[in-house]
C-alpha cells in the first residue's frame, strides 16, 4: 500500500509540476464525493482493502490472545484443583503463589489493550469514509435511474435494468438505504415503495442472512413503523391497517387506533404515484426519440473546413442545420483518451458551483452529479494536439478559448437540461471574452448503457462512443443564443462516462463568423 501511494505521488510530481490543471474560481474543489464520479470508486475499493487489512491484523491479535489464555486456563485446571491441595506444606505454598501470582498475570493480560496500530488507523481513516449526504446522493442517483427509465423496482432490485440483465443485485439493506433517503427528504410517494420492498426482501432472506443484517443495525421492527407511517403520509389507512395487522405487535395497538380515528375523521383522498406519458427526456435517453426530419442531413468527409483537412479529412455527420450542430467520429486516438483519463484520475474533485453568502462555504449543486478537473490548453501534449484539432474542426480562433474541462460521471450521473451561452447580461459585462460561440464535446469512453447526451427540443440524442466529438454553436448568426441547444446528460446504467468539454468565446471570431447585427 505504501508502495503504491509512493509511486502515485512520483506521478503528480512529474506530470503536473508546470502546471498541468488548473481549478476556476467558479469551481472549488470541496472533500472528496464518491458517488459522483465512477474513477472516485476505484480509489475507495483501494481504501477498502486497506481497512479488510487492518481488521483481518486485528482479529489475528483477538485469537492469539485468546489461545494464549486459552492455554493458560487450561494448565490452571489441570494443576490446580481441589485434588491437587494435598494438605502438605509444598502443595500449600504451591498453591499460594498460584493465588498470588497467576490470577494477576491473567488480569494483566486480560487488561493489556490489544490492536492499538489497527484502532488508530479505522479512527484515523473515519475522515475518509463516504459520509452520509455522499450515500445521500447516490440513493437519489438510484431513484433517478428509476424515473427516467421507467423501471420496476422489482426489476431495479433484481439487477435487471431497462432491459438488460445485470450480475448485481440488491439485499434489503440497499433497498432500504435508498428508502431512508428518499423518506427524509420528505418524498413519501417514492419512499414507501422502497420500504415496502424493503420488507418484503427480508421476507424472502434466510435466518442466516437476517442475522448478518441484525449484526449490522437494520431494525425490521423499525422499517415496518416507518412503512406505516408512510402509509399514513399518504392517506392510504387501510393499506396501514393491513400492515399493523400483518405484524401485530404490542406496540402497534395504540397506533391502529389512531389510524382508525383518522380513517373516521379525514376527507383526503388517498395519494397515488402518478402515471404520466413519457416525456421527451424518457422517450429519448432509453433510445427511442420522435421522429426528426433528417432529410437534408448528410454523412462524409469533411475536406473544407481548413487546408489540412484535405490531407486529414475528418468523418462528419450533420445532426442539425439550424443551430448547426455536427458529430465527428474517430477525432481522438484511444491511446489519448487513455493518457487524459490517467492524468485526471488523481485531480478529479466533486466541485461546488455557488457559495453560502454567510459563510463563504461551498455548496453542491444537485443539479450536476460529476467529478470534474480542469486542463489548460497548453497543460501536456495531448491537450496542445486536441487544441490544434479543435481549431481545424471549427475554424475558429482558439486564442480566447477556455480551458479544458474533464468529466466523469458516477452513480446515476445526470446534468439537468441548460444551455452553454449566458443568458445573464450581467455576467456576460464581467467576461472579456464574451459570450461562448461554440461548444465541443470530446467523448474519451464508450458507455455500454445510458449516459447519451440528449438536446430534447431538438429530439437529438447522441450516445458517447469514444473518439467521438460533438460540435454545436451555441449563438446563432447574430450573436444571440440558441435556446434550442438546451441539452442534458442522461443518467449512466452502465460504465463510466469521460468527457473533455471546450467553450470557444467569439471575441477572437469577428473574422472567422461575423454576426449580421
Amino acid at each position: 500500500m505504501l508502495t503504491r501511494s509512493l509511486l502515485r505521488l512520483w506521478f503528480l510530481v512529474v506530470v503536473f509540476r508546470d502546471g498541468g490543471s488548473q481549478n476556476l474560481e467558479e469551481s472549488e474543489v470541496v472533500e472528496q464525493v464518491y458517488s459522483t464520479s465512477v474513477v472516485a470508486m476505484e480509489d475507495l475499493l483501494e481504501f477498502n482493502a486497506d481497512l479488510l487489512f487492518q481488521l483481518d491484523s486485528y482479529i489475528d491479535i483477538l485469537d492469539a490472545r485468546i489461545n494464549l489464555i486459552r492455554r493458560i486456563a487450561h494448565y490452571m485446571m489441570k494443576h490446580y484443583n481441589r485434588d491437587s491441595l494435598q494438605g502438605n506444606l509444598l502443595s500449600h505454598f504451591r498453591f499460594l503463589r498460584h493465588m498470588q501470582k497467576d490470577w494477576a498475570h491473567v488480569l494483566e493480560l486480560m487488561e493489556q489493550p490489544l490492536g492499538k496500530s489497527q484502532l488508530l488507523f479505522l479512527k484515523e481513516s473515519r475522515p475518509h469514509y463516504p459520509s452520509a449526504s455522499d450515500l445521500e446522493e447516490g440513493s437519489f442517483g438510484i431513484q433517478r435511474i428509476q424515473q427516467i427509465y421507467r423501471l420496476q423496482l422489482k426489476d431495479i432490485v433484481s439487477g435487471l435494468l431497462d432491459g438488460v440483465q445485470h450480475g448485481t443485485s440488491f439485499s434489503t439493506l440497499e433497498s432500504f438505504t435508498v428508502a431512508r433517503a428518499l423518506y427524509r427528504r420528505y418524498r413519501y410517494l417514492e419512499a414507501v415503495p422502497w420500504l415496502e420492498q424493503t420488507l418484503s426482501l427480508y421476507e424472502q432472506t434466510s435466518e442466516e442472512a437476517r442475522e448478518s443484517y441484525q449484526l449490522l443495525g437494520f431494525d425490521v421492527s423499525q422499517t415496518h413503523m416507518l412503512y406505516i407511517e408512510g402509509l399514513m403520509k399518504l392517506n392510504r389507512y387501510e393499506d396501514a391497517l393491513e400492515a399493523i395487522d400483518r405484524d401485530p405487535k404490542p406496540n402497534l395497538w395504540r397506533l391502529r387506533d389512531r389510524v382508525e380515528m383518522l380513517m373516521m375523521s379525514s376527507n383526503d383522498l388517498p395519494l397515488g404515484k402518478p402515471n404520466p406519458p413519457l416525456t421527451t427526456l424518457q422517450l429519448c435517453c432509453r433510445g427511442g426519440c420522435p421522429y426528426r426530419d433528417m432529410h437534408r442531413l448528410t454523412c462524409g468527409y469533411n475536406t473544407t473546413v481548413t487546408p489540412f483537412l484535405r490531407l486529414a479529412p475528418f468523418k462528419t455527420e450533420i445532426l442539425s442545420l439550424s443551430p448547426y450542430m455536427v458529430l465527428y467520429h474517430d477525432v481522438i486516438t484511444p491511446l489519448e483518451s487513455e493518457t487524459l483519463r490517467n492524468l485526471s484520475r488523481p485531480h478529479m474533485k466533486r466541485r461546488a458551483m455557488t457559495y453560502n453568502k454567510l459563510n463563504l462555504r461551498p455548496i453542491i449543486d444537485p443539479k450536476r452529479t460529476s467529478n470534474s478537473v480542469w486542463f489548460k490548453s497548453n497543460s501536456n501534449a495531448v491537450i496542445e494536439r486536441l487544441e490544434r484539432r479543435a481549431g481545424h474542426m471549427t475554424n475558429f480562433e482558439m486564442v480566447y478559448s477556455e480551458v479544458y474541462q474533464m468529466l466523469n460521471y458516477g452513480i446515476g450521473g445526470h446534468y439537468y437540461p441548460h444551455v452553454d451561452h449566458f443568458e445573464s447580461p450581467e455576467v456576460l459585462k464581467q467576461r472579456k471574452i464574451g459570450d461562448r460561440i461554440a461548444t465541443i464535446l470530446f467523448y474519451l469512453s464508450d458507455v455500454p448503457q445510458g449516459g447519451a447526451t440528449l438536446f430534447p427540443l431538438l429530439n437529438i440524442s447522441v450516445r458517447p462512443r469514444q473518439g467521438d466529438a460533438l460540435l454545436w454553436y451555441n449563438l446563432n448568426d447574430r450573436g444571440q443564443g440558441e435556446m434550442d441547444t438546451l441539452h442534458t446528460s442522461c443518467p449512466i446504467i452502465k460504465g463510466s462516462k469521460w468527457a473533455l468539454v471546450k467553450w470557444i468565446d467569439e471575441l477572437s471570431q469577428p473574422f472567422r463568423r461575423p454576426c449580421n447585427r
